[in-house]
């Protein structure tokens, strides 16, 4: 590391690595527990959980670092102590990699990977495999000798062969197929045994399947740009048809999916991509090392999984043209909805059809049935005419899966959204109209959470919108129906 010229062999290359790793992961223990952050493991997979990208946010770990906390109230100071400690290790893994690179005969602006998320780890274990450059397979080029200098015209190139043509859709077909069993592998691993979608499945699995694919697909021919898009093409779209096939999942949570799990594919196939024309013919070695990565992220999160995500609420209001006390009876308990005809619910996702009450104030249980089944909801706060909040001791399947025939039931629909608090406030407008807001606290037990929750939180408003304007509707009648009587 303190020559950069100096060529590093891949034995002290991986020990030094491998040493580095172990003790960041060390340090960055110490420093969570110091400052009350959450730590774990599957922060290094996935960094969007990570706190670190929001140290702003409040504390929510508990305990201390052995014996020594700092202030719940100094974020600033935790980022600032991470961005310190992670200087070095910054500088030292780059040195690493730029005198591995040199030793393996790679271009030193590969070194630059080394700062992508996840990528990282990929492009570590494709390098710590490659072999030394003298220890290269030698090209035909080196061969010739002194003769690989004479320059001998052979006239314009030769048109593209259809030899040519079927030998790169072949070697595409076969590198889909083997990023294809590469995903199959993982998610049978993560869903069928581990019961899990965390990051390992979420995350590394598609890039990882990816770059498998794109790595075999070059090792059989020169990968050239469209190449590399349509082996990740393909690799994707035949894992999501055997999933469809398979009715393990539905086209809903496969469409949900699709942005998230192609992206992270198209990432892998770039890396590999942009390795295999540093080095045609990549090593074998190198890409088996490189599948090595999943079943150590999937140890990773089995070990030191994501801490349990704070429940936030997702808020949505309505203006209603009547006093508190009349919209408090409808909030209360409403009769049935009209069948739902927005997209969303048409798909399957579930939808509110009515609420019920049994007996009144605190302590009273709130019955609100849905397309998929009924919650249960304990009353905890009952002041008429301004709150109704209530916890959540049942909760139905959150939607109904669209598969091509009835198959296992798909894991994900067992808590993995998981609602626990509702609530409703009105707020009385000085016209004589009522502002009515309503709350749900959820959390999200998928990986990356903050992708989750950006369709978790569109469907969660749009429940609300559908009970809020049912109960505007009628309050607003029995306000205009009570201002008619005499």
């Amino acid at each position: 590391m303190l020559s950069l010229d100096k060529p590093l062999p891949r034995g002290p290359f991986l020990a030094a690595g491998l040493a580095l790793m172990a003790a960041k992961v060390a340090i960055d223990f110490a420093i969570s527990g110091a400052f009350s952050r959450p730590f774990s493991l599957v922060f290094y997979i996935s960094p969007v959980d990570n706190p670190f990208f929001s140290p702003h946010a409040e504390s929510v770990a508990t305990g201390t670092g052995g014996g020594w906390a700092f202030p719940r109230s100094s974020p600033g100071a935790y980022w600032l102590t991470m961005v310190g400690v992670a200087l070095p290790f910054i500088l030292a893994g780059v040195g690493l990699i730029v005198r591995r690179l040199r030793d393996a005969g790679l271009p030193g602006l590969l070194a630059g990977l080394f700062f992508l998320p996840f990528v990282k780890f990929l492009f570590f274990a494709w390098v710590a495999a490659a072999p030394s450059k003298s220890r290269a397979p030698r090209t035909l080029h080196e061969d010739m000798g002194p003769f690989r200098s004479a320059t001998v015209d052979l006239g314009p190139p030769p048109e593209r062969t259809v030899g040519e043509k079927g030998q790169r859709r072949v070697a595409i077909l076969v590198g889909a197929l083997a990023g294809t069993g590469t995903a199959m592998a993982a998610m049978g691993v993560s869903i069928g045994l581990l019961k899990d979608y965390g990051a390992p499945l979420m995350m590394a699995t598609p890039a990882v399947a990816g770059f498998v694919a794109t790595s075999v697909y070059g090792r059989l021919c020169r990968p050239t740009f469209w190449g590399v898009v349509l082996v990740t093409l393909l690799t994707f779209a035949l894992g999501m048809t055997l999933l469809a096939l398979a009715a393990i999942e539905g086209f809903g949570c496969i469409a949900m999916a699709f942005p998230l799990f192609l992206g992270e594919a198209f990432v892998g196939s770039a890396l590999a991509g942009a390795l295999a024309t540093s080095r045609p013919g990549p090593p074998t070695a190198s890409v088996i090392s490189t599948m090595a990565i999943l079943p150590l992220t999937f140890a990773a999160n089995r070990v030191s999984p994501l801490p349990p995500e704070r429940a936030d609420p997702i808020e949505s209001e309505i203006v209603v043209h009547a006093p508190p006390d009349v919209v408090w009876k409808r909030v209360v308990s409403f009769p049935p909805l009209a069948p739902p005809t927005e997209a969303l619910f048409r798909i399957g996702v579930a939808a509110p059809l009515s609420a019920s009450i049994d007996g009144e104030g605190v302590g009273a249980v709130r019955r609100c049935e849905f397309t998929t089944g009924t919650f249960v909801e304990p009353i905890e706060v009952w002041t008429p005419g301004r709150e109704l909040s209530f916890s959540v001791a049942k909760e139905p399947d959150p939607m109904r899966e669209w598969t091509l025939y009835p198959g296992p039931r798909p894991l994900h629909l067992n808590g993995y959204l998981e609602s626990t608090r509702g609530q409703f406030v009105l707020e009385p407008l000085r016209d004589g109209s009522t502002r009515l807001i309503g709350r749900t606290w959820y959390r999200v037990h998928m990986a990356p959470v903050a992708y989750w929750r950006l369709w978790g939180d569109p469907i969660i408003h749009a429940i609300h919108m559908r009970v809020l304007r049912h109960v505007a509707e009628l309050a607003e009648a029995d306000a205009r129906v009570h201002t008619a009587s005499p």
